[in-house]
């Protein structure tokens, strides 16, 4: 019957009419945004998760006993990787202020077939985003091109007190999407004593996954400047000078395609339904990270969920939309400090 919705199997997308045109929108106005960004820092920031907390090396190692549902590309075998881990804030500079944090992986060496054209000059790592809120806070693409029209506006020079008033109402109005933005920001005193989620599914074989990480420690942060406008770094420092930080590398299957959807990321997967399951253990040895040079490599890595296996592409619109902006961004980026894109190995 004309109209109707089409019933989708697991892991299956739904590209609705006129997407390209609102990806095309999405990337022109990061741009945008990105040329009225602060010149001013030295390198020019990252669009999204600007200020880094910090780059330290990992371990990520694949759970042995993981049930044969979960043993696909990275986790279909027992097996230890290095990695890199960024922590980040989301917008902040000033880490006494509320935001959303970012704990975004980087998998060293790895063998598979990936997503065509992603990955860079090196095609062997594995990228897992992920930020301290379960959810996206954006339905889909309608709603976010309107979104960052309003964010761009907020950022045009000259705005006279009213008109920023009048954005400031749009971004913050009674629509559940901006509620759920402003409610995500949060404060938090060790980023190595946090639980991140991915937001967006991704493929798994022939079904879709959600993931997480989390650790078992809860310990409070030394007692390091709680002022400082760097206090998460402080803390981070701290800690990795005496001990090591462990989380757990958790993954949700998509059991149902109705109540679990890939198109609409601001809906919570049933835990009760599909629990997270133990896939892989990450070891962040004792280690110094804030050498001038590891800080540089730091800022000069790319991050993209397209840095992937096939076995692990990105699901839904907006994770299709992340592909281009990223792409867009982060070459802008490259290009303002000369320095060249590329992916490191182990």
């Amino acid at each position: 019957m004309s109209g109707q919705i089409p019933r989708l199997g697991l892991g299956e997308e739904s590209i609705p009419p006129g997407e390209a045109d609102l990806i095309d929108q999405l990337v022109r106005i990061h741009r945008e945004i990105q040329e009225l960004g602060d010149r001013k820092r030295s390198p020019v920031p990252r669009g999204q998760h600007p200020k880094s907390h910090g780059c330290v090396h990992a371990e990520f190692t694949i759970s042995a006993d993981l049930p044969k549902a979960y043993r696909y590309g990275l986790f279909s075998e027992p097996r230890t990787y290095q990695a890199l881990i960024r922590f980040s804030n989301g917008t902040q500079w000033d880490d006494t202020k509320p935001d959303v944090h970012g704990m975004a992986i980087k998998i060293l060496n790895v063998d598979g077939e990936r997503v065509p054209g992603a990955g860079g000059s090196n095609n062997r790592t594995q990228d897992f985003i992920m930020v301290d809120v379960p959810v996206f806070f954006i339905r889909n693409l309608v709603d976010y091109v309107p979104l960052l029209e309003d964010l761009r506006r907020f950022k045009t020079p000259g705005l006279s007190i009213g008109k920023i008033a009048t954005v400031l109402k749009v971004l913050f109005s009674s629509n559940y999407k901006y509620r759920m933005l402003r409610a995500s920001r949060r404060k938090i005193n060790n980023p190595l004593c946090n639980q991140y989620w991915s937001t967006t599914p991704f493929k798994l074989g022939p079904t879709a996954m959600k993931f997480s990480a989390w650790t078992p420690s809860k310990e409070a942060s030394p007692a390091l400047a709680p002022n400082s406008k760097d206090k998460l770094r402080q803390a981070m420092s701290a800690q990795l000078k005496n001990r090591e930080a462990c989380f757990d590398f958790l993954i949700q299957l998509q059991t149902d395609a109705v109540s679990m959807p890939i198109e609409d990321p601001t809906v919570a997967w049933d835990e009760k339904v599909s629990p997270y399951l133990k896939a892989a253990t990450i070891r962040i040895g004792a280690q110094s990270f804030e050498s001038k040079e590891q800080m540089a490599f730091c800022e000069n890595l790319t991050f993209t969920p397209w840095h992937c296996l096939a076995e692990h592409r990105p699901l839904g619109g907006v994770n299709r939309a992340r592909r281009r902006v990223y792409e867009a961004i982060s070459g802008r980026r490259h290009e303002l400090n000369g320095a060249p894109m590329q992916e490191p190995n182990a």
